[in-house]
């Protein structure tokens, strides 16, 4: 089994950071207020650093393209890319911070944007463009620090559910749950004969339960970011829901795949699975007949307490750094990433969800069934980490706690107090 203690390490390393030094235009200087997005190209000139931990493998060359038609039509600049995998970015941010190292593009994760923006290291993005874009106010959420657009979402990971229809047929289901109360019912209904009803862990568990803390009506913080409210009743309803149905076997703590294996939905052994829109590449490579189209149902996380059903976001967002020396021409490079056509190519590339629907078509992502459903439902992608400058030093610090209380060396309680004590302790030193 998956030890998923192994993979919060890096996680949880505290502090925020950018890397990458650049090499400006000489003339170009950073800027307390919003970064200029209508500077002449004919004007621009100099080095961009680019860093991103996307783009990997393949997708490297697609990132290479895209780059060549922005210095194609700003032949005076040229773009340096800085690739760094997710588990090692916080690490390096927060190393080159310390060294005065700032890059002059940075592509970051959802929940990452209040630290970062906090630390002056993201510069502020004019709002007349970002609300320009059309984007929906669910994704917009992640990208604000002090009623201020510091990121913008630009490849997005979202999370809903999934079923297998045979199952659901098999036991007269036929229709999705709409409550997390019904989803409860459908969940103990389908557990027996070597299938648990749900598989909500197999993806990352403290998202997981951020997920079920939405549902049920609750937000990690307040809206200044300085309270922590995770704590509150929605957060031990999210935690005993989950609780109850381990109780019943519909959820199965143990039932986990190996690294680089089929899920148990994928083989089979779940009748449903909290799913993210990335593992559809998975699905292609080792169980194609669920890519087909129609192969596997799919709905939101159903709302508690008579609240409406919500995704949860996770992905990639991109801002400017504020002590950039060549903030026109990196903002014009953000400009240039955030139009529908490369945000088409981009994100077919990198299997992510454009954050609009309002792309050109791609073969990849016309055919990605999952992706499709998400863009479909992007004004239910409420739920998200972060919300508080505090959270980079909280994030890899709460898994522990969810899982001391599913593995039973804890109670409800004793978690959430837990939780009230790590964020108010992180906060105090803001």
């Amino acid at each position: 089994m998956l030890s998923r203690r192994s993979l919060i390490s890096a996680a949880g390393a505290t502090g925020v950071g950018l890397t990458a030094a650049s090499c400006g235009a000489a003339d170009s200087t950073s800027t307390d207020g919003p970064v200029d997005f209508e500077a002449d190209s004919a004007e621009l000139s100099g080095d961009v650093t680019l860093l991103t931990p996307d783009f990997t493998g393949d997708a490297a060359a697609e990132l290479k393209d895209m780059i060549k038609q922005f210095t194609d039509e700003n032949s005076g600049v040229n773009v340096k890319v800085d690739q760094v995998d997710w588990d090692k970015l916080n690490e390096k941010l927060s190393t080159s911070i310390a060294g005065g190292l700032v890059a002059d593009v940075i592509m970051s994760g959802v929940g990452w944007t209040p630290p970062f923006a906090h630390k002056k290291i993201l510069a502020e993005l004019p709002g007349d463009y970002v609300d320009g874009l059309g984007l929906d106010e669910a994704l917009l959420g992640s990208c604000r620090y002090d009623d201020k657009y510091y990121s913008l979402p630009i490849g997005m990971d979202l999370r809903f559910v999934v079923y297998n229809k045979e199952m659901f047929a098999a036991k007269g289901i036929t229709e999705a749950p709409t409550t997390l109360d019904e989803l409860a019912e459908i969940s103990n209904e389908l557990t027996g004969d070597g299938v648990v009803g749900i598989d909500l862990l197999t993806k990352n568990i403290r998202q997981a339960w951020i997920h079920l803390l939405y549902a049920f009506g609750g937000t990690l913080f307040s809206e200044d970011g300085l309270t922590p409210t995770l704590q509150e009743e929605p957060g031990a309803q999210a935690t005993q829901w989950v609780l109850d149905l381990m109780d019943t076997g519909a959820i199965d703590y143990d039932l986990q795949a190996a690294e680089g294996q089929p899920t148990p939905f994928m083989q089979g052994t779940a009748a449903m699975q909290l799913v993210s829109t990335a593992d559809w590449i998975t699905w292609e490579d080792m169980t194609p007949e669920l890519a087909e189209k129609d192969a596997a149902g799919m709905f939101l996380l159903p709302g508690g307490n008579d609240n409406d059903p919500v995704m949860f976001q996770g992905g990639t967002m991109i801002s400017v750094g504020q002590q950039s020396k060549n903030q026109d021409a990196a903002a014009a490079l953000v400009k240039h990433l955030m139009t529908p056509e490369m945000l088409a190519a981009g994100n077919a590339a990198t299997g992510k969800v454009p954050p609009t629907p309002d792309i050109p078509d791609t073969p990849e992502i016309t055919k990605n069934y999952l992706t499709d459903f998400a863009l479909q439902h992007l004004d239910k992608a409420g739920a998200a980490e972060g919300g508080s400058p505090a959270w980079m030093e909280i994030r890899g610090n709460l898994q522990p706690l969810i899982e001391a209380c599913l593995t039973g060396q804890s109670d409800v309680q004793t978690m959430l107090d837990d939780m009230k004590a790590l964020c108010d302790d992180a906060i105090s030193r803001i």
